[in-house]
């Protein structure tokens, strides 16, 4: 049986203090059957949404305690509203990735031992003082001896190391609840361990970062709308990114403002948010390649209305089959087709043997008649997003964290694009691609050209 080594004694027994201190011991001190339908480890009884909020806070307070491994975990888990309950999931989408900045000293020792150069060789100037500070790394500004201004992420001391031996305990962490829950048994944790194992990691060798940004450059280069900032390679390293500095105004300044004109400048919040949903529904159902963390924070507007993206650490992909199940999903659920919306979702996730098919077709016209009604038109995406996430966790089906993703990101996306613009419909704009990606799939031409190309 897998034991925690000896090597990683103290930082396990740290996580269990931390723990138990919130009232949480019981996730990792006890083994105890989860009862059918509580979505709670380790609990003997059904809890009250007052109950799963108050655990929710305690678990992210905790986690943010225990360090950058456990908030990334959390905030994966936060959107998992389809394998755990919605309440302890609206709290941990709450984690912030924003900590005390490390000192310049730290900083000018990172960059100097990955670029093997003094600073003041690799860059005209440094501004000691960060712009932001995360969990895995902080932003300085910075100009290169070309002139051009540079933003620079610098990974925090030890992240790596830290995270790897937090990464070995969580792993026996989750063979133990495999072997001993029932919530182990009925969803495939090793799966999504292995995912978000595999997101951190990438997360933490910005030479992903910069490669990611590149591709979503390449891809978005006809849309003259977007703007990706440019990645100076020489000076970037698995620990270091030097990308163009980017100079706008964030999105979310500009959804809190209520004038129009900011800094002198006119903006049309109507169009900006026509752009930009347009442009991100692009890079998930066209592209297949989206920004995966597209909060206002990570958004800029600039002069003649143009957006620009950054940080691009953690990039979503849906092969063409996935764009295939998703546009079939949504055609399914706008259509009133729930037989065929069943047989997409057994396709997209793994549906437990043991399912009640007929109430699960009766929940799905449910959740469809509340939000298509005929007289008043489609009431939105986020909240029915949402609703669906909890049905899914509810007949117990798992979905593979790629959808999950889109989800999160069509959220978000509503969230900020309704404040933008209450009269911007994002449903109406899913339409248009859900149907072209179906054209193309089931087109006579599209679909002999690809039975030629297997051949």
């Amino acid at each position: 049986m897998m034991e925690i080594p000896f090597r990683h004694f103290a930082r396990y027994s740290e996580i269990i203090s931390i723990l138990i201190r919130y009232g949480l011991g019981y996730f990792v001190l006890e083994q105890i059957p989860l009862p059918k339908g509580a979505g709670l480890i380790g609990s003997k009884r059904h809890y009250s949404e007052a109950e799963l909020t108050l655990i929710g806070v305690r678990l992210r307070e905790a986690l943010t305690e225990l360090g950058p491994t456990f908030i990334k975990m959390g905030q994966l888990v936060g959107n998992r509203t389809d394998i755990i309950p919605q309440p302890v999931a609206a709290e941990l989408t709450k984690l912030q990735d924003r900590v005390r900045p490390f000192p310049f000293v730290q900083v000018r020792q990172v960059i100097e031992q990955a670029l093997q150069q003094r600073l003041d060789a690799a860059f005209q100037e440094f501004d000691p003082r960060p712009l932001a500070a995360a969990s895995l790394g902080q932003v300085h500004q910075a100009v290169l001896y070309s002139g051009e201004k540079a933003a620079v992420k610098v990974q925090r001391p030890r992240v790596r190391e830290v995270a790897e031996v937090d990464l070995e305990i969580f792993s026996f962490l989750i063979s133990k609840f495999e072997q001993r829950t029932e919530w182990g048994k009925r969803y495939p944790l090793k799966t999504i361990f292995n995912e978000f194992s595999k997101t951190l990691l990438e997360e933490l060798d910005f030479f992903n970062e910069g490669r990611n940004t590149e591709q979503l450059a390449r891809l978005n280069r006809k849309n003259s709308n977007f703007v990706i900032p440019k990645i100076y390679w020489e000076f970037t390293k698995a620990t270091v990114l030097t990308q163009e500095f980017i100079s706008g105004i964030p999105l979310h300044q500009m959804i809190d403002d209520q004038d129009l004109s900011i800094k002198g400048e006119e903006y049309d919040r109507s169009l900006i948010a026509k752009q930009l949903g347009r442009g991100l529904l692009r890079q998930i159902l066209s592209d297949g390649y989206f920004h995966g963390d597209p909060h206002p924070g990570n958004i800029f507007i600039l002069p003649e209305g143009k957006i620009a993206l950054i940080d691009f650490g953690v990039l979503g992909t849906l092969t063409q089959s996935m764009r295939y199940q998703l546009a079939e999903l949504i055609m399914a659920l706008l259509r009133g087709k729930d037989e065929r919306l069943f047989e997409v979702i057994s396709q997209m996730g793994i549906v437990p043997q043991q399912i009640d098919q007929t109430q699960f077709l009766k929940d799905i016209s449910g959740l469809r008649s509340k939000y298509l009604n005929q007289s008043q038109g489609i009431r939105g995406i986020g909240e029915g997003v949402q609703d669906f996430f909890n049905l899914i966790h509810h007949h117990g089906i798992y979905l593979p964290s790629e959808f999950i993703l889109v989800g999160k990101t069509l959220i978000t996306l509503e969230g900020y694009l309704y404040r933008l613009d209450p009269e911007f419909s994002l449903i109406e704009q899913v339409k248009p691609y859900s149907r072209k990606i179906l054209w193309d799939r089931y087109n006579p031409i599209h679909f002999l050209t690809r039975i030629l190309s297997f051949s």
